[in-house]
């Protein structure tokens, strides 16, 4: 028979209790779970990312960092309701979006502060655009705004004509496009040749070389032709035509500040012949019409004397004049006077050695000025002369006294005019438009006129 019982006593807690030890432990367990939740969240520097820099963002970088943020805050909550691997995974998802979207815009816009910036403080100088027009653009730039949404928990923003995940949009791309880069237009390096100057002072051999400014004209004029065989400067011309308001076509606001784009699309205009010709002839035009004053100031033709515009030995062509000769009677008195059209004029001035004064008549030995040169109906070479006070002058062809007439040279006379007044003479005839031929006709009707 089994022996009695062990004195051992068995106590069973009460049900109430145990319940209560169960619910704190599950609830421990509870809380440490919940912990490890919200350390995983954390982990992730998503909030933290957004609590740092969200406060620099602006435009549309606000408003998908705000939408991110929102989207990030929903998942987590739902995370640490669940702890499941789904949640987890969208939790993760939109902490990863939201700190690549906050930390895509801070650099964005960083980098066009930079560059605006930097540019504003040198002027503006490299940048296609005036000051006002810059600070527009990067104005414009940084606090545009868009369409952003939630849908499915991500972040959605409207690129072109549909939405898309902003973290795929072209505003966050890391290629740079419109969008994400806030472009200053560069001014580009203009060709050698945009300038018509250039051209001219490389041509200057040619101008100081001619015998007259229609000469030197010639010269430059076919160095002109020759240089049209290159490709860039055809290129220059176009450019030089289309940018200049000096009745070009006036393409840009500063013709100083050229872009790439802009650039191009003068470029592409070198398939219309209709403006490369207006471009040939205004650039050609301007080139030669810069060669007489050139030419003149060189001494071209002159063997260095200090003539021309600017000094006081100079003389000034006037097309279509009529001098009226002046004629006197037998008892010294004013019987009458003659039209004598020229069509250019050229007068003496009183200073700068140009006048031939105090010359004699060789039967008379009247005293007389020559105050003038032109040429006549005939395109003759002829000059006016006036008798001095108290004198008159004899005309050899006519027998006539007169005080004021218009004729040509004896060689005596041509042999007294100074040098400074023959080289004026020649010059003034080629800026009239008479050729080097016509001119060298009308000083060799006579042969001491050399």
């Amino acid at each position: 028979m089994a022996g009695p019982l062990g004195t051992t006593v068995f106590q069973v807690p009460k049900l109430g209790e145990t319940g209560f030890r169960i619910d704190q432990v599950n609830e421990q367990k509870r809380k440490q779970a919940h912990q490890q939740l919200e350390k995983e969240v954390a982990a992730t520097g998503a909030e933290k990312a957004y609590m740092e820099n969200a406060m620099g963002l602006t435009g549309i970088y606000k408003q998908v960092a705000d939408a991110g943020f929102q989207a990030f805050q929903q998942a987590a909550v739902e995370y640490e309701k669940t702890g499941s691997s789904t949640a987890e995974a969208r939790m993760k998802q939109a902490a990863a979006e939201l700190s690549y979207a906050v930390n895509a815009g801070t650099s964005i816009l960083g980098t066009a502060s930079d560059e605006y910036v930097k540019n504003k403080a040198n002027g503006f100088k490299d940048v296609a655009l005036s000051p006002e027009e810059a600070s527009e653009l990067y104005t414009g730039f940084v606090n545009r705004t868009g369409e952003v949404i939630i849908k499915n928990g991500r972040v959605m923003v409207k690129d072109g004509d549909r939405f898309v995940p902003a973290v795929e949009s072209t505003y966050l791309q890391s290629s740079v496009n419109l969008n994400n880069s806030m472009i200053l237009p560069r001014v580009i390096k203009q060709g050698t040749y945009v300038d018509p100057e250039a051209f001219i002072k490389d041509v200057s051999g040619a101008i100081s070389a001619g015998s007259s400014p229609t000469n030197a004209q010639s010269r430059v004029n076919t160095l002109f032709d020759e240089k049209m065989k290159d490709p860039n400067f055809q290129a220059d011309i176009l450019t030089a035509y289309a940018i200049s308001k000096d009745d070009g076509l006036g393409m840009v606001d500063d013709p100083t500040k050229l872009s790439a784009e802009k650039y191009n699309e003068i470029q592409q205009m070198a398939s219309n012949e209709e403006i490369v010709m207006q471009a040939e002839n205004w650039y050609r035009e301007r080139v030669l019409n810069s060669v007489p004053p050139r030419w003149r100031a060189t001494g071209g033709g002159g063997g260095g004397l200090s003539i021309g515009a600017g000094t006081k030995a100079d003389i000034e062509p006037v097309k279509d004049v009529v001098i009226k000769q002046t004629y006197i009677g037998d008892e010294d008195s004013v019987e009458g006077t003659q039209d004598v059209p020229l069509s250019v004029y050229m007068g003496f001035p009183t200073e700068g050695g140009v006048r031939v004064k105090g010359l004699a008549d060789a039967g008379s030995q009247n005293k007389y000025d020559i105050v003038g040169a032109g040429v006549n109906e005939n395109g003759q070479l002829v000059f006016e002369k006036v008798a001095s006070e108290g004198s008159d002058y004899i005309s050899m062809d006519t027998g006539r006294k007169y005080t004021t007439i218009v004729e040509p040279l004896t060689r005596a006379e041509w042999g007294k005019f100074p040098v400074v007044t023959k080289t004026l003479i020649k010059q003034r005839l080629a800026d009239s438009g008479y050729s080097e031929k016509q001119i060298n006709q009308m000083l060799g009707q006579k042969a001491e006129l050399d």
